[in-house]
């Protein structure tokens, strides 16, 4: 829809006075400054503003134009969906004395830390510092206030701001993990994007609705959700679901093994795992993890006993490799033998240690890994990404039973 600009309602209002009014020359309307410039400027310009505000309210009617308040408005009528406000950073501090401590006593929620730059914290819990110990004693902290802008990098929280009761003189905040979860308020594409996924995820309880359900918590920006499946391939009550915030690279410590950065980010899994419980069916399982997924291609070339169905063989061998990959945890790499002893348990295979191949596979000897993940990654996979094939071409496997992944012939 066009909507009429000034000159266009200039142009109309001239036209509708020298109708009405046969004294009136065109001039003397354009010509700037003379009374009946100013009198059809000024009902022009008032047009222009009812115009304009009638634009706004047209755009904030249709998902691809609103902004602003008017998407808030649209997503919450229709869907009601609410923006995610901006998060805070969470994570672990650990509280030490030099000297054994002579008296025990108890570091209570709401005390005040500040990181070396002045970011603000604040424990969430309260622990124990016993008589006789030097700690660590490991709290949950969150910052005071939101945003990307309060994620605080290992060993920076070290300032003690409130006073602890009976703490001693000597104790002492650290944090030997980066915090996580920080994020600033969700911008206009970002909500946008959620609502045009709404139709497709408002039955709770699938693999979308799951993955929706996560990226709805504040702090999280990327999230991606795998079943685990039993010997047969059939779901197994139980659902992996991976989640990355907006610092799961820049502010992990590479220098150790494994990485810690994932340690600490328990603090954001568990808020999407408290998130969950109204959208994943009953008597199924969310295991939550902070990383980013690597999705990855397997080949399978099966040889079978006699007599055995190798369409349902098949399938158990792709099942054992998807559950063995998808139970892998951030920065585990993928090696090939406990593969091919998932393999070795599927009966009805003839195993010989040749069986597999991996896409991008960078492994030399058998003792390397076939695919090299870094600390913050995680391998996935799906039975549409492992593919079998029989050796023997005289013998394919079927594709009427699985269509999704099989390849016949070898």
């Amino acid at each position: 829809m066009d909507f009429p600009n000034f000159q266009t309602l200039f142009q109309i209002a001239r036209n509708e006075a020298l109708i009405r009014n046969n004294s009136l020359t065109r001039d003397a309307i354009e010509r700037e400054g003379s009374d009946a410039n100013i009198m059809i400027a000024a009902a022009v310009a008032a047009a222009d503003q009812v115009v304009g505000q009638q634009v706004l309210n047209t755009a904030g009617q249709f998902l691809d134009s609103a902004t602003g308040d008017a998407l808030d408005k649209l997503l919450f009528d229709r869907y009601g969906l609410t923006r995610k406000i901006a998060a805070a950073a969470v994570g672990t501090v650990t509280f030490t004395t030099t000297a054994a401590a002579e008296n025990t006593f108890t570091i209570p929620a709401g005390i005040q830390l500040s990181t070396v730059d002045g970011v603000q914290y604040e424990t969430i819990e309260s622990e124990v510092f016993s008589i006789g110990s030097t700690g660590p004693v490991y709290v949950a902290v969150r910052s005071l206030l939101a945003g990307a802008d309060q994620q605080a990098r290992i060993g920076t929280i070290v300032n003690i701001v409130s006073r602890i009761p009976g703490a001693p003189a000597d104790l002492q905040v650290n944090n030997s993990l980066a915090t996580a979860g920080a994020a600033d308020q969700e911008s206009d594409s970002e909500f946008r994007a959620r609502g045009r996924s709404f139709f497709t995820t408002v039955q709770r309880g699938t693999q979308s609705a799951i993955t929706q359900a996560a990226l709805n918590v504040p702090g999280v920006v990327r999230a991606n959700t795998f079943e685990l499946l039993d010997v047969n391939g059939a779901p197994n009550y139980k659902v992996s679901c991976v989640i990355a915030d907006q610092f799961t690279d820049t502010l992990a410590n590479y220098n150790v093994v494994p990485a810690t950065y994932q340690a600490q980010s328990q603090v954001l899994a568990q808020e999407v795992f408290n998130a969950l419980q109204d959208y994943r069916p009953a008597g199924v399982f969310v295991q939550v993890q902070v990383a980013q997924v690597v999705l990855q291609s397997i080949g399978l070339s099966l040889s079978f006993r006699a007599g055995v169905n190798l369409d349902t063989v098949a399938l158990n061998a792709r099942a054992a490799i998807t559950n063995y990959i998808n139970n892998l945890a951030p920065g585990e790499s993928l090696y090939l033998a406990p593969m091919i002893q998932a393999l070795q348990r599927v009966s009805g295979l003839i195993v010989d240690g040749d069986e597999i191949t991996a896409q991008n596979s960078t492994a030399v000897m058998s003792s390397d890994p076939l695919i090299y993940v870094k600390p913050l990654q995680v391998l996935r996979t799906s039975l549409a990404l492992v593919r079998a094939s029989s050796v023997n071409p005289s013998t394919p496997i079927g594709t009427y039973l699985n269509p999704d992944a099989y390849t016949a012939g070898g």
